[in-house]
């Protein structure tokens, strides 16, 4: 028995390379590469409307249409597509980006993944300040840690977008789940169909890393758990307590699939922080016209599969293979937003979903420990084929669940992009010399947003001995500029006795040297590269000498006129700053 799991475990290993997801399977393990990447986020205040109508741009390939930044650079972060039916099905097929991720699996990932918490806990709703970042180096809402490594020293812009803005992170997590349906090595469920939730299962549980820790037969699981995780629902069957306030089974006693699955069927409450905020009310889900009736003569399979696609939200059969070619109707879902059971609102309608029946011998055998290690072992071979399982059972009245998420509407996209225009302003060449304590000196460079909403911007040195920090603390590799008709909270009543807010947000960028990668000795010249990500502004380039024979820079170098100069000084440590 030690044996065989220990060569679970070795296998489990593999898979996680192979399959690598963003949370608890690499959590033992550091963030890879030089350090990890410092990156200021904005922490928008109606983390409800925003982030859900980010996650429904994202399932829908709409949340990045365009693939260069400002400069140029790719950054990958476009929608791939998807392919459909089983794996013969799906060479030479090319994988179609009007098919959709269902959103609500989509939303439920990144609750599961981040609690709809973009930026660390201790920056406030409507804040700025350092992402939310795990030990394993997984960022922001959908916890990227796969790409995040820092072996350049410098970010990419694709790095810097996920780690600075909301939209291109969850852009970034349904491009990844996208990845892992399209797969061509792991297991397919149901008939490969993308608008059937069930048959998400396996690329689910690869998002969080194709690991035994996720398999529903993982003999370290309780077996009275329940088939869903309960999303901390106390009126669902799997909320079990002894004293009412804790669960018996928490968030650890299940799989990645149980959570996501179990949050889609418990959808979390609505955020605490926006309950008593008129402004930030939950608004009713948009009503979807009704199809109208066929005309022409259809056949049998036609007829079953898009008018049982029009019913509201009910169960249905699996379409044909055929008819998944072509996006179908979307079902009506439920007024929304209405309270569940015991009274909550919630972040979203809950959506019916079936999770493997283990009594079902077919699929007891396809999730059978054997199976899974065979599957470990081939890898590539033959896409763990033996794992396929379906999802339909109809003479058991079993049938899957589609999302009933209306369409989302395009033009939500400029709303969440804004229209940012990054100023940088601050010397083109600066030398920084050591005080006589041996300190280094430092100069200062503004950045703010002229323009609306959040521009994120990345910062690259061409030497590590060259500092980006923030003003105050800490390194930057990449920020955000907030323009100033957004007000941005800088302090709650919880934790000033006041809510104290600025409208708009600039980033002062502090120059300075890291002492401990300095050459000893020996004069030095490098460059820091400040570049907007997104929108209008030039990206600026400062040259940056340093070492013994090297004077500070002054004002009236640094500057072209005196006004220019009052504008950014040099700072000292320990010496109060002119205003």
């Amino acid at each position: 028995m030690v044996r065989a799991l220990a060569g679970i475990a070795v296998l489990a290993a593999v898979l996680v390379l192979v399959f690598s997801g963003s949370e608890e399977e690499a959590e033992a393990q550091p963030c890879f590469g030089i350090r990890p990447f410092e990156f200021d986020t904005h922490e928008v205040y109606d983390n409800a409307g925003l982030y859900l109508a980010a996650i429904e741009l994202a399932a829908a390939g709409e949340a990045v249409t365009t693939s260069l930044t400002p400069s140029g650079e790719p950054h990958g972060l476009e929608y791939p597509g998807l392919l459909t039916g089983m794996q013969d099905d799906r060479v030479n097929q090319t994988p179609d980006t009007s098919l959709r991720i269902p959103p609500t699996l989509l939303k439920s990932i990144v609750w599961v993944e981040s609690t709809f918490g973009h930026a660390d806990n201790a920056i406030p709703w409507g804040g700025v300040g350092q992402i939310k970042r795990s030990g394993d180096c997984g960022y922001g809402l959908g916890q990227i840690t796969s790409g995040m490594e820092n072996y350049a020293g410098s970010p990419s812009a694709r790095q810097a977008l996920v780690g600075t803005h909301f939209l291109f992170n969850v852009a970034e997590a349904a491009r990844m789940l996208a990845e892992k349906w399209n797969h061509p090595y792991l297991p397919i469920a149901g008939e490969g169909d993308p608008s059937v939730v069930e048959d998400w299962y396996y690329a689910v549980w690869a998002y969080n890393g194709f690991a035994f820790v996720n398999h529903p037969q993982n003999p370290y699981l309780d077996p009275f758990r329940g088939d869903v995780w309960h999303c901390n629902d106390t009126s669902a069957p799997s909320w079990i307590s002894t004293d009412g306030i804790n669960p018996l089974f928490g968030y650890m006693a299940y799989t990645y699939p149980e959570r996501v699955y179990g949050c889609m069927r418990h959808p979390p409450a609505y955020p605490e922080h926006l309950v008593s905020d008129p402004a930030y009310a939950p608004t009713p889900r948009p009503e979807v016209t009704p199809e109208p009736e066929p005309t022409g003569t259809e056949t049998p399979d036609q007829g079953e599969s898009e008018g049982e696609n029009t019913t509201g939200g009910e169960e249905t059969p699996t379409p044909t293979r055929e008819a998944t070619a072509a996006p179908e109707p979307t079902p009506e879902g439920d007024p929304w937003p209405a309270p569940g059971p015991d009274g909550i609102v919630r972040l979203w309608p809950p959506a019916q979903v079936n999770m493997p029946d283990m009594t079902i011998p077919a699929v007891a055998v396809a999730f059978s420990p054997p199976i899974y290690m065979e599957c470990a072992s081939a890898l590539a071979s033959d896409g763990c084929r033996a794992m396929h399982f379906s999802t339909s059972f109809p003479d058991l009245g079993i049938e899957p669940h589609r999302d009933p998420t209306p369409a989302v509407d395009p033009a939500l996209r400029a709303l969440l992009i804004g229209e940012p225009n990054t100023l940088i302003t601050g010397p083109s060449s600066i030398s920084i010399a050591l005080d006589g304590e041996g300190q280094p000196e430092s100069v200062e460079v503004q950045i703010q947003n002229v323009g609306t909403w959040i521009a994120p911007f990345r910062i690259q040195t061409s030497a590590p001995w060259i500092l980006a920090r923030r003003e105050g603390n800490g390194r930057l590799d990449g920020g955000v500029t907030i323009g100033a008709e957004t007000t941005v909270v800088l302090c709650t009543v919880a934790a000033c006795g006041e809510l104290i807010t600025k409208r708009g947000h600039d980033t002062a960028l502090i120059i300075t040297l890291d002492l401990d990668e300095l050459p000893e000795d020996e004069d030095v010249q490098g460059t820091i590269t400040i570049e907007p990500l997104w929108g209008e502004g030039a990206v600026k380039v400062i040259d940056v000498h340093a070492g013994p024979s090297v004077e500070a820079t002054t004002e009236l170098e640094a500057h072209e006129d005196e006004e220019q100069a009052l504008k950014h000084r040099i700072v000292v440590p320990n010496v109060t700053k002119d205003d």
